[in-house]
């Protein structure tokens, strides 16, 4: 084979493995992060062990604990999940009502795997704003009490051959229906979260 033919050679098998490393790379970027947005977005379950402690309703004021656990899964094949500016805040009710709000940790989460965040938010409220405490203690006298749980943060994908820019989350968790002791005022038995729910 002529010098000519050799180099011609060599550069048609350089073209060829440069061709089939874009096409893998473009598969591989499309099955997580697509040209106009993500094709898979985070999923976020709140787990079915949370509880309500030392519920306390004495018109016009109200105090409580919620212990609440978030499993967020990451249905990506290739990419991990970060995830910054985590929060997460209890309301009554309508969004508008917040009754705690709290900041969590950044994480990571990796391919087809679960990270969990555990979250402790306190209320206490010294004023019927809303009519919160109110209608709380008409509620519980039913054994059962409902609130929501709204988890806000900036998540990105990222892998060897496509990162993608900062987006905003915003899932909203309700209802969170509790079990609790149908005493008007106190309480030292926990509530409890009767089920768990996909956000």
């Amino acid at each position: 084979m002529s010098a000519l033919g050799s180099i011609c050679s060599c550069f048609c098998l350089i073209v060829f493995f440069i061709v089939v490393g874009l096409l893998i790379t473009l598969l591989f970027q499309n099955d997580d992060v697509g040209n106009t947005g993500f094709l898979y977005r985070p999923l976020l379950i709140v787990d079915s062990v949370g509880s309500l402690n030392s519920l306390k309703v004495n018109v016009p004021k109200f105090t409580a604990e919620f212990n609440i656990s978030i499993s967020a899964y990451n249905p990506a094949s290739y990419s991990r999940v970060y995830y910054d500016a985590v929060s997460a805040a209890v309301f009554y009710r309508g969004e508008s009502l917040v009754l705690s709000k709290i900041s969590l940790p950044s994480f990571t989460t990796h391919s087809h795997n679960t990270s969990t965040m555990k979250m402790t938010l306190l209320v206490n409220m010294s004023d019927d704003f809303g009519g919160v405490a109110t209608s709380i203690a008409l509620s519980r006298k039913n054994g059962m009490v409902e609130f929501g749980l709204i988890v806000s943060a900036l998540f990105k994908y990222k892998n060897r051959w496509a990162p993608s820019d900062w987006e905003s989350l915003k899932v909203v968790c309700n209802p969170l229906k509790f079990a609790v002791s149908p005493d008007d005022y106190n309480t030292t038995t926990p509530g409890i979260l009767l089920e768990g729910l996909l956000c």
